[in-house]
């Protein structure tokens, strides 16, 4: 939900929709080991937070997702789920991006490895739109 004060602003169709590619393509480079696209989508500026730490900037994200994604185990699968797109325009005319990450280890059966609420701030940047920040909690 929007801060007390900030003007709400419709967001269009394909913006959502371009939000929604963003916010899963990050899940899908996860789920594919690719630290090289999972960190094209964020602003040079970006920040992933969460239970494994503060990560500003690209470098920083770009280090810190390898023995994140190492600690899952040889494969997992990030599914993202139930996503909520608000568009808040507090100046810059970003969007938020509230989902539910289930990261899943592949098998038979298949096993649940951990859920995550995921919150992103996203931007619309030269390319498109751009995560950044990501924020990552536990759910409980």
């Amino acid at each position: 939900m929007a801060a007390a004060g900030d003007r709400l602003r419709v967001i269009s169709p394909s913006d959502r929709a371009e939000i929604l590619e963003t916010v899963s393509r990050a899940d899908w480079a996860a789920t594919h080991r690719d630290a090289d696209a999972y960190v094209a989508l964020f602003t040079d500026d970006a920040v992933l937070d969460g239970a494994q730490g503060d990560h500003p900037g690209r470098e920083a994200i770009h280090l810190a997702v390898g023995p994140v994604w190492a600690a899952e185990g040889p494969a997992s699968l990030h599914l993202t789920l139930n996503a909520v797109v608000e568009a808040v325009d507090a100046g810059g005319g970003g969007a938020t991006a509230r989902s539910i990450l289930l990261i899943v280890a592949p098998g038979a059966p298949p096993s649940i490895v951990s859920v995550h609420e995921i919150v992103q701030t996203l931007v619309r940047g030269d390319t498109g739109w751009l995560i950044q920040r990501r924020s990552v909690a536990i759910a409980d």
